[in-house]
């Protein structure tokens, strides 16, 4: 037995190597390093200035309605406009859609950081700003989320590279909080906005490093034959929009994003009403809830291809409906991060295992519209929750907001798991 001990421990270093370099594979890709790396800085400004724009909201009207109607005018682009920014993402070049997205993004940001300087920020001009960069998210997200497989030269690691761009994503969600409650405490909002307006140049300096394959040429048709080529391509595409495995993850991303995303909304009202606590509270909570999602990330990144990821993400929304249960009763701060904790590991595995297996139900020519179905299934309905938290807290209390979220995502993932009791990992 002690034999057998001791083989096992001098061959543990052997595999926690391997198993780290499975997980971060896909970061060998020079193309997908560069950008993960640029997106990685971006996106810790972009988290930065929405930890402070909440905060900016509470402090100049003390309304958590507030929040839902801004939220609501950065997110209702996304219900109106994400299929169409798919659609623009198959027809034109990905890399400069992301240039020109991301440059209109930063120039918000100097906006939204000179007004703030000034004293002249003010409810209307935050709302006109959230509908402006909802707009432009509209059409990066589903470019973003269909750029990342052509980053990868070995097709089988599109899995392992959509985990672990998920996971840079949340590492930045886990910084940017944390650093703009600092930030917010110590010299104001502004600051937060004046370096997430810098931190583009990141974003920008990347994609420009990024070299992607030429395209392929395809024959010159005659108008007959663009409509014929057309209408069996949409034929194609409604076929796959009625696969069960496609269907049913639009489902669950519809319950996710009604309800299991109302918890992020009222968070500055959580750290207020519920905690007692400031700033600082509030962008630890923050940070917490990019803690867990860069759990649920790297999880799907270390799964890869392994089967039983469909029924792990309705597992995961389960659990997110747990977890917000416990945080509509708790009291203390240390139980509250835990349950953020916890519904930010749930929300990611849903994200990014969702995304994983939509990307591969669809040929490349259409993925940048099938990224859109997904994309506004998962964030379109969220102007509408928005206002509905807001609602809800405001006259009800955010412990009742929290729980009525909690039993819409509890029925939600209940269904999806019965829907899918049957289906394997296959977009059949």
């Amino acid at each position: 037995m002690f034999e057998h001990l001791l083989e096992v421990l001098q061959s543990l270093p052997g595999r926690v190597g391997r198993s780290f370099d499975d997980t971060f594979r896909s970061l060998k890709e020079r193309n997908f390093r560069v950008y993960n790396t640029g997106m990685f800085i971006s996106s810790v400004g972009t988290w930065m200035q929405g930890v402070a724009l909440s905060w900016l909201v509470y402090r100049l009207t003390g309304s958590a309605a507030a929040l839902g109607l801004v939220t609501f005018a950065s997110n209702l682009p996304l219900l109106l406009l994400t299929f169409v920014g798919g659609m623009t993402a198959d027809r034109f070049d990905k890399r400069k859609i992301l240039l020109i997205t991301n440059s209109i993004a930063m120039l918000q940001a100097v906006v939204l950081t000179v007004l703030v300087f000034t004293g002249h920020a003010s409810i209307t001009w935050i709302i006109a700003l959230a509908a402006i960069l909802g707009c432009t998210t509209a059409f990066e997200v589903p470019t973003r989320q269909s750029l990342v497989p052509l980053l990868i030269s070995d097709k089988s690691s599109i899995s392992n590279a959509i985990g672990l761009s998920s996971a840079t994503f949340h590492v930045s969600r886990m910084l940017g909080p944390a650093l703009g409650g600092l930030l917010i405490a110590g010299v104001g909002e502004q600051m937060c906005f004046a370096i997430n307006a810098l931190s583009f140049v990141a974003a920008l300096t990347g994609l420009w490093m990024v070299r992607l394959p030429p395209k392929e040429v395809k024959p010159v048709l005659n108008a007959g034959e663009k409509a014929a080529e057309k209408a069996v391509a949409n034929a194609k595409f409604m076929a796959v929009l009625k696969r069960p495995g496609v269907y049913t993850l639009l489902f669950l991303a519809a319950f996710v994003s009604t309800f299991g995303m109302q918890y992020s909304v009222l968070m500055p009202v959580i750290a207020d009403k519920l905690l007692h606590g400031q700033s600082v509270a509030y962008g630890f909570l923050s940070a917490a809830g990019g803690v867990g999602a860069l759990a649920g990330a790297l999880t799907v990144a270390f799964m890869g291809d392994r089967q039983g990821l469909r029924k792990r993400i309705g597992w995961a929304c389960f659990g997110l409906s747990v977890a917000l249960v416990l945080l509509a009763l708790s009291q203390f701060v240390i139980l509250s991060v835990v349950a953020i904790l916890a519904a930010g590991s749930c929300l990611s595995l849903h994200w990014s295992g969702g995304n994983s297996l939509m990307q591969q139900c669809v040929e490349p020519s259409s993925r940048g519209k099938l990224m859109g179905v997904y994309t506004t299934f998962t964030l379109g309905l969220a102007p509408f929750t928005a206002l509905i938290a807001g609602w809800t807290a405001e006259h009800f209390g955010v412990s009742v907001a929290l729980l009525i979220s909690a039993s819409g995502m509890l029925f939600g993932s209940l269904l999806y798991l019965v829907k899918v009791r049957k289906l394997t990992d296959t977009c059949l």
